[in-house]
């Protein structure tokens, strides 16, 4: 077992000695062994030349003071605040804000964020509906300035400011970050008078939760930023740090998400946390593994899915299906916490009850996920667990930068550029020629 920290990395129930025939062999494992290495190594040269500007984001600290007094009037003057974003521009701010939110709204002293993360009418209609727009603050985001659904969520939301509050108070009620060049949002901006920060150009939406892109929103929502980084740092400096693929755990995650891939046929990875702030975990990881790696007819399809209620929907597919998934468990330690349970009746019912008396919703919930993870192993899944006391925001951040690492090393070694994106570009094309065609 691989202690990372903050987190502890387990992938022995990943090998065939303990599943079975669906898991990984040493021969292969040992064969990629060499070529993660090689990328790693590839990771520390790109970090200590600066090529490549995630990996600087850990240990930063300027860009978070440069927009603090963003952060500071947002808190102070807003009740709500919603950011207009789609994809990497949204999805790493939104797994934040859940952490930070306990499902039913902010912590005490914050705002609530709120993600327009689509172009559903009816959503937008409602959302704003229910908005008191004078306590309302906006977030726009797009890396290259032209996203066309971001675009036009700004747009509306500039009307209807105007509309209600008039166009002089506009400039104090929404930010932009976009790529510093001459692109359709800096425009919109300049021409409300809105201020604008920088987008790194170098730095690809579904990398950038680490930058101002996930941490303003974050940071608005109560989260301590500085402790995320710190967290990804942790990861990061262990990682680089390993003199063998083996004691670097990204590697190892690589290592088997690829050798399960091309030698046993595991196309699907299924991640399945056991914690309800990470919810939104789940989306920001699939659009990282599944835009990185689908080429050339490489990649598996990522799948999120959330214990213990998924455990009530697929995992009679998980243990009764074919064996074409790797399963990753994200697990805390909730024994003791929560209600206890009481009982309220006598005779047969309280007999049925018994197993449950005393004990608390946390220890249920332990008790759940260890049988998950047994029943998996079982019943020749390959699974691997990951696990730590409680989420904090150094975990967040270290978890965060463990699967951008993992990606970027499985990118690797199948042979991929993990940074670009290009089977996306023709439907964006074709949209925007029917929108100007008029074609619904």
């Amino acid at each position: 077992m691989l202690m990372q920290c903050p987190f502890t990395h387990d992938v022995s129930a990943t090998f065939a000695e303990v599943v079975g025939m669906a898991g990984l062999d040493h021969a292969t494992h040992d064969a990629l062994m060499p070529r993660a290495m090689a990328s790693v190594g590839r990771l520390r040269a790109e970090k200590a030349s600066g090529k490549l500007p995630v990996l600087a984001l850990p240990n930063r600290r300027d860009d978070l003071v440069a927009w603090r007094p963003i952060v500071d009037r947002y808190r102070s003057q807003f009740s709500d605040v919603v950011v207009l974003g789609i994809g990497g521009s949204s999805l790493g701010g939104a797994t934040f804000c859940r952490m930070a939110d306990s499902g039913f709204g902010p912590n005490a002293g914050s705002p609530r964020v709120w993600f327009m993360d689509n172009i559903d009418p009816w959503t937008f209609e409602a959302l704003m509906g229910r908005l008191d727009l004078a306590r309302t603050g906006f977030i726009s985001i797009s890396k290259s300035g032209g996203t066309a659904e971001t675009l036009a969520q700004t747009l509306a939301v500039l009307d209807r400011l105007n509309q209600r509050l008039g166009v002089d108070d506009l400039a104090t009620r929404m930010t932009c970050i976009a790529e510093n060049t001459d692109n359709p949002l800096r425009t919109v901006a300049g021409h409300y008078g809105l201020f604008c920060l920088d987008h790194d150009p170098n730095i690809g939406g579904r990398y950038s939760a680490l930058s101002v892109t996930g941490l303003l929103p974050a940071a608005i929502a109560g989260v301590d930023v500085e402790a995320v980084r710190r967290g990804a740092a942790s990861v990061l400096e262990a990682a680089l740090a390993a003199e063998t693929p083996n004691d670097c755990a990204p590697a190892v995650g690589a290592i088997i998400n690829v050798g399960l891939a091309t030698g046993k046929g595991v196309n699907q990875s299924v991640l399945m946390p056991y914690v309800d702030r990470l919810e939104r975990f789940g989306g920001w990881f699939r659009q990282l593994w599944a835009e990185s790696l689908g080429k050339d007819g490489h990649g598996t399809t990522p799948v999120d899915a959330m214990g213990a209620v998924d455990q009530h929907s697929q995992l009679q597919l998980y243990l009764g299906g074919p064996r074409d998934k790797l399963f990753t468990l994200i697990l805390a330690d909730p024994s003791g916490h929560g209600a206890a349970t009481k009982a309220q009746v006598a005779g047969p019912a309280a007999e049925a009850l018994d197993y449950m008396m005393g004990r608390s919703l946390g220890d249920l919930l332990a008790a759940e996920q260890r049988a998950t993870a047994e029943t998996l192993i079982r019943n020749g899944c390959p699974t691997r667990i990951i696990q730590f006391p409680t989420l904090t925001e150094e975990v967040m951040g270290g978890l965060m930068m463990h699967f951008i690492l993992e990606t970027i090393i499985a990118a690797d070694l199948l042979g991929v550029n993990p940074f670009d994106q290009p089977a996306v570009e023709e439907s964006k094309v074709l949209a925007r020629r029917y929108l100007r065609e008029g074609i619904g």
